[in-house]
């Protein structure tokens, strides 16, 4: 069974598409719900961010970004601020 979060943002407002939409993908310690609640709203409201979600049956508990126009460091940022390590996988 999977088991992961995902929740789909809509920005209310056209955002321009320089680089146009991409998946970012990242190692994190995010293990379970309680984790995952704690950095939502985070990524629920960021404008860039369409959709995301963590796969909490990866030995990674990955999270992958569905984004436009983000950069990774700015997503491990968020992560490592809300006191949750976020690595970008290649």
């Amino acid at each position: 069974m999977n088991h992961f979060q995902m929740s789909e943002v809509s920005s209310p407002v056209a955002l321009p598409q320089k680089r146009g939409i991409e998946i970012l993908v990242f190692k994190t310690n995010l293990t379970d719900t309680k984790r995952i609640s704690d950095v939502e709203s985070l990524l629920d409201i960021h404008p860039h961010i369409v959709q995301w979600n963590v796969d909490l049956n990866d030995c990674d508990n990955v999270l992958r970004i569905v984004s436009r126009n983000i950069a990774a460091q700015e997503v491990e940022n968020m992560l490592l601020n809300a006191g949750y390590y976020c690595e970008e996988l290649q």
